[in-house]
């Protein structure tokens, strides 16, 4: 084992354990501060770590995040990207968090954009983008999806084929391992310094 993975699989380790610990301090507050906790870990990688884009499920049982959601406007001011509402087949809610500049450029990028007009997307915008991408999910989860979020081009075209993977962490990895273990490693970085930085206490 290099000392590179050896670092790799360490920082993966302790931040499970304190992603574990971080959430229970988390259970005992209410759900606006729940909420928010859970926000800025799950898009740290997108704030600190150049990521285009993170999904959340804003299903929890027990708790009504959505309306906490759409009623505290300081939790929407509280995360620094911009953000799409949408909603699957279930009518579950969800956010697609994203960087603007970075998905403007990713969307004009010619292996995105290939891959994205042979889905069946036209756009001059990201905001054209978007809009098919919210009309999209009414009916399933899109492999496009991945594009919005920053995954490899070759690899969501891969994973759309449904072809063997290599390796899978934040997403299935067919090509180019390295490169995204190297990702991995600085996405859950920022969210072990949003975790050791951020102390939630029961109200």
């Amino acid at each position: 084992m290099t000392v590179w993975q050896a670092a790799a699989r360490f920082v993966k380790r302790k931040l499970k354990e304190n992603t574990l610990t971080y959430l229970e301090n988390c259970r005992d507050c209410g759900d606006g501060e729940y909420l928010l906790a859970l926000l800025k870990l799950y898009t740290a990688p997108t704030v600190f770590a150049a990521k285009t884009g993170t999904l959340v499920n804003l299903n929890a049982g027990g708790r009504d995040l959505y309306r906490c959601w759409r009623c505290n406007d300081s939790l929407r001011k509280a995360i620094p990207l911009a953000y799409l509402e949408l909603e699957n087949e279930k009518g579950t809610p969800l956010l697609y968090f994203y960087h603007p500049k970075r998905l403007k450029r990713r969307l004009a990028r010619r292996d995105c954009r290939a891959f994205l007009e042979n889905r069946g997307y036209v756009y001059t915008s990201a905001a054209e983008a978007l809009r098919e991408l919210r009309a999209r999910f009414r009916t399933g989860c899109p492999d496009e999806i991945g594009i919005f979020l920053g995954y490899p081009p070759a690899d969501v075209q891969a994973f759309s084929e449904k072809r063997e993977h290599r390796y899978v962490d934040y997403w299935k990895c067919y090509e180019h391992i390295f490169r995204s273990k190297v990702l991995f490693f600085l996405y859950d970085v920022s969210k072990h310094f949003v975790i050791q930085r951020t102390i939630y206490l029961p109200e």
